[in-house]
């Protein structure tokens, strides 16, 4: 117990005031007494933790957003109406720490599947977009789409990261799930990615190549909008396997079947390469502090990070 309270940064009395406080709600006790252990959840408790994982990882990016957006206004209060940056870009662990790194201006965060956000770019509702792609795999909708939002010499495209992608399990694994060829099974609960987002878009390439049909794994059609949210679904049982990120799996005590890399990518126009905002973000991206936090997360590397790329060998 002493160990729970400091990880949730509570007092130990604190701790059993919140935990006495449910017991009186619900009329049941949630932790019980073991000897020589310590206290221990009971079944209401373990309900309870459960479902505050599910809507903490399901909720978690859009409160993220609404907090930048009210940032934002704040700001542009306090530095007499100052413009934030709007910048489009598919949700993760490593683009969530920009707000604790980006110096220069002021950014206004919204999470988008990858080409809503280079659409976003093309429209210029935003003025910077980051999306992903495959490591080591060519998804055709990608490669006959988004010639027409990165245009040579008219979007410059900066390199970002490399993360590990792949199957979420509980962490005993009891169903022995060892690949994508499993996921067949009838007996499994899959949990997907929504449609159009990055991570949907490559698993659905690999099971193309792996001549599996969507049809015959079961949950396909039941999606979470976060990386995070499909860990906690498995995590509390809802489901036996998910796909997604292994920081996502490290995050909720989950083994991780690596199956393949994606990467990400920034995009601008070169129109606005001399723009203060596109100098300051730079800056962030080659910063050693903002590098070295995002490589401390399970399965993400920092891959020439800041570093311009042509277009042209991403959709080769």
């Amino acid at each position: 117990m002493t160990t729970a309270a400091a990880s949730c940064d509570l007092s130990y009395r604190h701790a059993w005031n919140i935990l006495r406080e449910a017991e009186s709600f619900f009329g049941q006790p949630v932790t019980e007494m073991e000897r020589g252990r310590g206290a221990r959840l009971t079944a209401l408790g373990a309900v309870l933790l459960q479902t505050s994982q599910r809507v903490e990882a399901r909720l978690h990016t859009q409160m993220e957003s609404l907090t930048m957006e009210l940032n934002s206004e704040v700001h542009r209060v306090l530095a007499d109406h100052i413009e934030a940056v709007p910048i489009f870009a598919t949700h993760g662990y490593a683009v969530a720490l920009i707000p604790e790194h980006l110096h220069g201006f002021q950014a206004e965060m919204h999470y988008h599947g990858p080409e809503d956000a280079l659409r976003g770019l093309r429209s210029g509702n935003c003025k910077i977009a980051g999306f992903n792609m495959p490591l080591h795999h060519r998804i055709p909708a990608q490669q006959q789409r988004y010639p027409a939002y990165l245009r040579a010499g008219e979007v410059n495209v900066l390199q970002f990261i490399k993360r590990q992608q792949g199957l979420m399990v509980s962490s005993d694994n009891r169903a022995a799930i060892a690949g994508l060829v499993d996921l067949q099974n009838s007996e499994l609960r899959f949990i997907n990615r929504q449609p159009r987002s990055g991570t949907r878009e490559l698993l659905d390439q690999l099971l193309d190549e792996a001549g599996i049909a969507h049809s015959a794994v079961r949950g396909y059609d039941n999606h979470e909008y976060t990386h995070s949210a499909v860990a906690a679904h498995v995590a509390t049982g809802m489901a036996e396997v998910g796909f997604g990120v292994k920081a996502a799996a490290t995050r909720f005590d989950l083994e991780f079947i690596p199956v393949t890399e994606d990467r990400y990518f920034w995009a601008y126009h070169t129109e606005n390469e001399n723009d203060p905002e596109i100098r300051a973000f730079k800056e962030m991206l080659a910063s050693s502090a903002y590098q070295d936090e995002i490589n401390q997360l399970p399965g993400y590397q920092c891959d020439h990070c800041g570093e311009p790329i042509q277009a042209s060998e991403l959709l080769s």
